[in-house]
C-alpha cells in the first residue's frame, strides 16, 4: 500500500476564482483526479513537506505582490551567478540583499532556507505561488531533471520580460483614453458644482430667465454638490455589488463575451493571449517539461472558460496519444495562419520552434492593434469629452447672451 502525504493546491472554479486548499493523497494524480470531478480546473499541486513554512508565510503581507519586474531581475541575476559557479544558496543571499522589493526579499528568505535544509529550488518556488508562477517552478524542475539551472533561468528570465511587455503593451491601449475620461469627467464636474453656481447667484441677481439646458445643468450641479447623501451611497453600493456580482457565473459570461468579443478589446485582447499561450507553450517543452505537465501549466494563464474549453481539449488529444494541433482549432482563438504552423511544425517534430515563431507573429500582430486602437480612441475621447465641456459652457453663456440682447 502507497504512503499517503498532504498535498497543496490551487486550481480555478467555475467563475475563475483562483482556491487553494491541501488534501491527503497517495500521489498527485489522485489529488488532480478528486478536483477534477468536482469541476475545478488543477493549476498547481504541491507535496507540503510541513506547515511551518504555510505558517509563516502567511503572516507575511498577504495582500502584497511582489513586482513581476523584480522577479525577472532576480531570475536574470541569478542566472548570471550560477553560470559563473556561486552556489544557490549563496546566489539567492547575494540578491536578497540587493532587492528593493520588500515581498520578494521576504520570499527569498523562505526559499533560502528550505535549500539549505535540502529542498529542491522548485519546491521552494512553488511555496510561493503570488511570486514564482507555475511556469517558473515547471521550469527549474525541468532543469533539475537535467542539471542546468543558469540556462533554464535565463529562458524564464526572457519568458518574464515578455510576459511584462505584453501587459505594458495592452495597458498603453487603454491608458490615454481613460487618462482623457478621468481629467474631462474632473473638469465637468468642477464646472458643474463649483463654477455654475456662482453663475447661478448673477442669474437670479438679474430676474434672467433660463433656458432649459441651463437650467438642466444647474439642476445637476446642484445635486452634485448638495445631494451627495443620495449619490454617495449610491456610487459605493453600486462599486460593491460590481466586486462581488462580477464573481458570478452570469457577469463572469457577460464579461468574457465582452472581452473576447468587444470591436476594440478584440483587437488587442487576442493576439495577446496567444503570444502568452504560444510562447509559454514552447519554452517549456524546449525546456523537456512533459506535454500533459506543460498544459496543465498553461492552462493556468487565463482564467476565462474559452481558455479552459481549449486546453480541455488540447489535453484530451494528448491523453489519448493524438497530435495536438486539430486541437488549437477550438473557439477560434487560433487564427488560421498560426493553425497552419503549429500543424505543419508537428508534423515535421519541430513543434517548440514553430510556437515560438506564432508568438512572435502574434506579438506583432499585438503592436499594430495597439497603435491602431490608440489612434482610433485617441481623438473619439477627445471629441466625446469636447462636446461634454461645450454643452456646459453653452449653458453657461445662453443666458449671458440672452440678457446683453434685452440690454442692447
Amino acid at each position: 500500500m502507497s504512503e499517503t502525504a498532504t498535498w497543496s493546491w490551487q486550481a480555478r472554479d467555475a467563475t475563475g476564482r483562483l482556491v487553494r486548499g491541501t488534501q491527503t493523497a497517495s500521489d498527485a494524480a489522485e489529488v488532480a483526479s478528486r478536483l477534477r470531478s468536482e469541476g475545478w480546473v488543477v493549476l498547481a499541486i504541491e507535496r507540503t513537506i510541513g506547515a511551518a513554512v504555510r505558517s509563516e508565510r502567511a503572516g507575511i503581507l498577504p495582500h502584497r505582490r511582489a513586482s513581476s519586474a523584480a522577479v525577472a531581475s532576480f531570475v536574470r541575476q541569478l542566472s548570471v551567478m550560477l553560470d559563473s559557479g556561486v552556489p544557490v544558496v549563496e546566489a539567492i543571499e547575494v540578491v536578497r540583499g540587493q532587492t528593493s522589493d520588500r515581498r520578494l526579499a521576504e520570499d527569498l528568505v523562505l526559499v533560502r532556507d528550505e535549500v539549505e535544509n535540502g529542498g529542491n529550488l522548485s519546491d521552494a518556488f512553488a511555496r510561493s505561488p503570488e511570486t514564482f508562477p507555475p511556469v517558473a517552478v515547471g521550469l527549474v524542475r525541468a532543469a533539475e531533471a537535467v542539471g542546468d539551472l543558469p540556462g533554464m533561468f535565463e529562458r524564464l528570465a526572457d519568458w518574464l520580460q515578455r510576459e511584462q511587455r505584453i501587459r505594458r503593451q495592452v495597458r498603453s491601449a487603454l491608458a490615454y483614453p481613460a487618462i482623457l475620461a478621468v481629467v474631462g469627467s474632473a473638469i465637468t464636474i468642477l464646472l458643474v458644482a463649483f463654477v455654475m453656481p456662482r453663475f447661478e447667484a448673477i442669474y437670479a441677481q438679474r430676474s434672467a430667465e433660463l433656458p432649459p439646458l441651463t437650467e438642466g445643468v444647474l439642476a445637476t450641479g446642484r445635486f452634485v454638490t448638495t445631494g451627495w447623501r443620495i449619490w454617495g451611497p449610491a456610487v459605493f453600493a453600486i462599486i460593491v455589488t460590481g466586486m462581488f456580482a462580477r464573481r458570478t457565473p452570469v457577469v463572469r459570461r457577460v464579461l468574457e463575451r465582452i472581452r473576447f468579443d468587444g470591436p476594440m478589446l478584440r483587437a488587442v485582447i487576442r493576439p495577446a493571449d496567444l503570444a502568452r499561450v504560444t510562447r509559454t507553450l514552447a519554452v517549456l517543452l524546449k525546456a523537456g517539461v512533459p506535454l500533459l505537465d506543460a498544459i496543465t501549466i498553461c492552462r493556468g494563464l487565463s482564467p476565462w472558460s474559452r481558455w479552459a474549453r481549449f486546453w480541455d481539449g488540447i489535453e484530451e488529444r494528448a491523453r489519448n496519444g493524438d497530435g495536438i494541433s486539430e486541437g488549437f482549432d477550438v473557439g477560434e482563438l487560433v487564427p488560421g495562419s498560426g493553425r497552419a504552423m503549429i500543424t505543419a511544425g508537428e508534423r515535421s517534430g519541430r513543434l517548440p520552434e514553430v510556437l515560438e515563431r506564432v508568438a512572435d507573429a502574434a506579438d506583432e500582430d499585438l503592436d499594430v492593434a495597439v497603435k491602431r486602437v490608440s489612434v482610433t480612441l485617441e481623438p473619439l475621447a477627445i471629441i466625446v469629452l469636447g462636446g461634454v465641456i461645450g454643452v456646459v459652457a453653452i449653458a453657461l453663456l445662453l443666458p449671458v447672451f440672452k440678457m446683453s440682447t434685452i440690454a442692447g
